[in-house]
C-alpha cells in the first residue's frame, strides 16, 4: 500500500486533503509499505522546478521525480511528486471536469511516473492513459481523456 505524505501550505487555493490523495493511491496496485511525497506548489515554485529539472520555463500541472531504492524505517520510499494548485484548479474548469476528479487523476497520473510508467511513445501514451482509465473507473471517475 502506498501512503501520501501531503506538504501543503496554500491557503487560497482548493487542495483536496491527505484523506483524498489516500484514497486514490489505495486503489494501485503495489505489495509492500511504501510512502510518497506531495508537496503541493505555488506558479512561481513549480516554474522554478520546471526550470531547474527540466530545463523549461513554464508552469506545469505537476512533476513526478522518481527515487530508486531509498528505504527508512522500513518503508520504501517512492518519490516526490510536486503539484500546482492553481494551474489544476484552472485546468478543471477549462476541461469541464470536477476539481477533486481532476486532482486524483493527476495524483493517478504522477504515481504511475514514480511507479515507473511512462508516455515517451504512442504505445506508452496508449498504455499509461488505459491504465488510468481503468484505476480511476474503480474511483467512479469518468476518462479523464473524454471531453465535454
Amino acid at each position: 500500500m502506498i501512503k501520501c505524505i501531503l506538504i501543503n501550505h496554500m491557503k487560497n487555493e482548493f487542495v483536496p486533503d491527505v484523506g483524498d490523495f489516500n484514497r486514490w493511491l489505495s486503489v494501485l496496485k503495489y505489495d509492500g509499505n511504501a510512502e510518497l511525497n506531495v508537496k503541493i506548489a505555488t506558479e512561481c515554485e513549480m516554474r522554478n522546478f520546471n526550470k531547474l529539472y527540466k530545463n523549461q520555463d513554464k508552469i506545469s500541472d505537476t512533476l513526478a521525480f522518481p527515487f530508486e531504492n531509498l528505504i527508512l524505517d522500513k518503508k520504501v520510499i517512492l518519490g516526490d511528486i510536486a503539484m500546482c494548485a492553481k494551474k489544476i484548479n484552472n485546468d478543471s474548469i477549462k476541461f469541464n471536469k470536477e476539481k477533486t476528479d481532476r486532482w486524483a487523476h493527476l495524483v493517478i497520473h504522477s504515481a504511475l511516473h514514480i511507479l515507473g510508467y511512462k508516455h515517451d511513445s504512442e504505445e506508452n501514451q496508449k498504455n499509461m492513459e488505459n491504465i488510468e482509465i481503468d484505476i480511476l473507473k474503480k474511483l467512479d471517475i469518468l476518462n479523464p481523456y473524454e471531453y465535454i
